[in-house]
């Protein structure tokens, strides 16, 4: 039980440390536009939307290596991205 717990905390802090962390090297600072400029045009979309993904489950792997698990996190997170990149910080800024 404990166990269980403690992995579902670390899901979440792994979630939500990388949308938070992209949020502010894309939105707030706009670094990683300045990298993504070296990809070709054709890979930038995707490497946006699911680099956070990506990063998040490297990330959990290396707190508990269970693959399935960082495929999960992995699709979360990029979910849980895309959903706030075109959803929520759009709505934010129309004041």
């Amino acid at each position: 039980m404990i166990k269980s717990i403690k992995e579902i905390i670390i899901a979440l802090a792994t979630i939500t440390g990388t949308i938070t962390t992209y949020h502010f090297l894309t939105i707030s600072t706009n670094t990683l536009a300045f990298l993504f400029m070296y990809l070709p045009y054709l890979l930038r979309p995707p490497f946006v939307m699911l680099s956070p993904g990506i990063l998040a489950a490297i990330i959990y792997g290396r707190f508990y290596p269970n693959t399935a698990k960082m495929i999960m996190i992995a699709i979360i997170t990029s979910i849980a991205w895309i959903f706030w990149f075109s959803a929520i910080y759009p709505a934010l800024m129309l004041d």
